[in-house]
């Protein structure tokens, strides 16, 4: 089963970056599939004890994507953290989850993530995060979640929003026409 190349990195290579994007979204048969093979990985890595966190991240992605409430499972992974890096990355992981979804609480846990991993990032990761949170906060977020897109959706449609609102500022800014004054 071909995984987006995050995710692929992230199952295969144990290796998960901070300035990466996790809320790539899976369709539910693709997620419940990948799911049971991170499940059976899990149950490996836990013997090994190598890999835990990168295993366990990769199936609260896969449990997002199959359709499950991940909360609980997120709360209980806070407390299995090892380090600074581990939290940034569960916060920002579980951040680009709902904002794929446009939900909420998403900037919540972005927000923490980011914070966390500043210092952590190289120059180019930390300008890469940061445009993009800075952009992304153009998306309108809600309770209930939205259809999933893909980063590259998400951006674009965020691009249209600030230039929208950019040209209804810079229009508001214009003298008025209007001449109704009293003499």
């Amino acid at each position: 089963m071909k995984h987006p190349e995050v995710l692929s990195q992230l199952v295969e290579h144990g290796q998960a970056g901070l300035a990466s994007w996790f809320g790539v979204p899976l369709t539910v048969e693709h997620a419940q599939a990948a799911l049971a093979a991170a499940r059976q990985g899990l149950r490996h890595v836990r013997a090994a004890q190598h890999g835990l966190f990168t295993a366990r991240l990769a199936d609260l992605i896969f449990r997002y994507w199959a359709g499950y409430d991940i909360e609980a499972n997120y709360r209980n992974f806070l407390a299995l953290l090892g380090d600074e890096r581990e939290y940034a990355l569960l916060e920002l992981c579980y951040g680009q989850l709902l904002m794929a979804c446009k939900q909420e609480p998403a900037w919540r846990h972005l927000d923490k993530g980011f914070a966390a991993a500043a210092h952590l990032l190289e120059p180019e990761e930390y300008f890469t995060v940061l445009k993009r949170h800075e952009l992304l906060r153009q998306l309108p977020l809600a309770a209930l979640p939205s259809e999933a897109a893909p980063l590259e959706a998400l951006l674009a449609e965020a691009r249209v929003i600030s230039r929208l609102r950019g040209a209804a500022v810079h229009s508001d800014m214009r003298p008025s026409k209007h001449t109704d004054t009293v003499d």
